[in-house]
């Protein structure tokens, strides 16, 4: 179970964490080796309208190998970037729950290093959650869309769901144990069995994230396929 406490166990922590802020949302951003692409995921969530200065970003990197701490250096200088290092390689679900941990937010909501999200993305997901006050948590449709951010196709949150793009109101989620860390894959899919009927999941029928399709998709690994085809049935994961 987490609890509320700002600095997790065993990771480095940019000091900026250590402030008392009062944060409306917070947008957790998990990443191993994904240098390529996180300053895009960055600049996206930084560039939120109408939210009035009042998100936090915890990025919190996975014992990357490659070029991430660098890229990420530029944006400590923004007081609402915290940056959170994990020296071992402890997989996104329980490099998310550091995340959600750390934040202050009422609502958390996970971005994957290699996505973005629409500029309006926190403002709809945030209006739409308050406005269903009994929902566990809201889900926005996306766009697929290639290397070079061109547009491939959308797809609907509730027929092929996605660990991100989901927003929660952080009391609910700590208190139902967020993510199984053993889960290195389909944490989102074990945390809506877990659940069960108390997992009310709102969908918003606007594509306000980008899902990005590359080589390098953790998806097309040889150890998601194995976990898929293993826990396919018990989280009855839709085939493809």
């Amino acid at each position: 179970m987490l609890t509320s406490t700002r600095v997790a166990p065993g990771p480095t922590c940019n000091p900026s964490l250590e402030q008392s802020v009062v944060m409306k949302t917070s947008i957790i951003i998990t990443s191993h080796n994904y240098g390529q692409y996180i300053e895009r995921c960055l600049r996206s969530c930084l560039n939120q309208r109408w939210t009035d200065n009042t998100n936090e970003i915890i990025v919190v990197d996975d014992a990357s190998t490659d070029d991430t701490l660098r890229r990420i250096e530029k944006f400590k200088r923004f007081p609402n970037v915290h940056i959170i290092t994990n020296r071992d390689n402890v997989g996104v679900a329980r490099a998310a729950n550091i995340g959600i941990e750390a934040s202050v937010g009422q609502y958390v909501v996970r971005v994957d290093a290699d996505d973005y999200i629409s500029e309006n993305f926190i403002f709809f997901m945030r209006t739409y959650i308050e406005a269903n006050r009994d929902a566990f948590g809201v889900a926005c449709d996306y766009l697929l869309v290639d290397e070079q951010e061109k547009r491939l196709r959308r797809a609907y949150a509730d027929q092929e769901p996605i660990s991100c793009a989901i927003m929660y109101p952080r009391d609910l989620l700590v208190n139902a144990g967020a993510y199984n860390p053993d889960f290195r894959h389909f944490e989102e899919a074990e945390l809506r069995k877990r659940i069960g009927d108390n997992y009310k999941l709102y969908y918003l029928h606007m594509p306000l994230y980008r899902y990005r399709m590359h080589g390098a998709n953790k998806t097309k690994s040889q150890d998601y396929q194995e976990f898929k085809s293993k826990y396919r049935e018990t989280l009855e994961i839709k085939p493809n």
